[in-house]
């Protein structure tokens, strides 16, 4: 990825631009055509992965309930992997794959390939006067926090916040593009067992 796209002037928490937040021509066109291509290519892999955790498990799918655009609910369903992985569950968590599903809330128009990580209301909260800049777009399959997490790892809540108001000004196809590219690069050169970035505890939250 050109890591110039990124090399941007932070934007300050609570400082909204006027023109529309996270979004440009052709942005919900771009997801739903690679949303459909990538839901052809992997459903046999999905419903293989369905099978095989609801035969081991009693249960395939998982949703969880999060904030959206306009701060309307929505429901992201994940493969339910449990806390004890078993040889498949492992195998699909270290993969990056449990959130293949959310494909389906792309196609239906509550989220988008990139954009700000889906926010519980406990997060949501946290997020103090940037608060408005999250509810302006739709939440992301990945964003540019993860895209940068390999070499920001442990960053703070308040520099994810940033980030998302950072891509609200910039977005564009070049930049989810690279950003998409970034995020695959990352996840398979991760170690196995390493921790995901940012998963600390609950902490103060940002712009207050």
């Amino acid at each position: 990825m050109n890591i110039t796209l990124l090399q941007v002037p932070r934007a300050e928490v609570g400082a909204m631009p006027t023109e529309r937040l996270g979004g440009y021509r052709g942005k919900r066109a771009f997801d739903l055509l690679v949303a459909a291509l990538l839901l052809t290519l992997t459903a046999p892999l999905m419903l293989a992965i369905w099978l095989l955790l609801r035969a081991g498990t009693g249960q395939g799918f998982a949703c969880h309930r999060r904030i959206g655009r306009g701060g309307r609910p929505i429901r992201c369903l994940v493969f339910h992997l449990g806390r004890r992985d078993g040889e498949v569950a492992g195998w699909v968590r270290r993969a990056g794959l449990s959130g293949l599903p959310l494909l389906w809330s792309v196609l239906r128009g509550e989220m988008s390939l990139v954009g700000p990580r889906p926010a519980t209301p406990a997060v949501l909260a946290r997020y103090g006067l940037a608060r408005s800049g999250y509810l302006a777009m739709r939440p992301g399959l990945t964003g540019l926090a993860d895209a940068l997490e390999g070499p920001r790892e442990g960053a703070h809540f308040c520099d994810r916040v940033h980030d998302d108001l950072r891509y609200s000004r910039i977005a564009s196809l070049a930049l989810d593009l690279g950003l998409i590219a970034a995020t695959l690069r990352h996840r398979c050169t991760r170690r196995p067992g390493r921790p995901r970035p940012g998963r600390s505890r609950p902490g103060p939250g940002c712009g207050r």
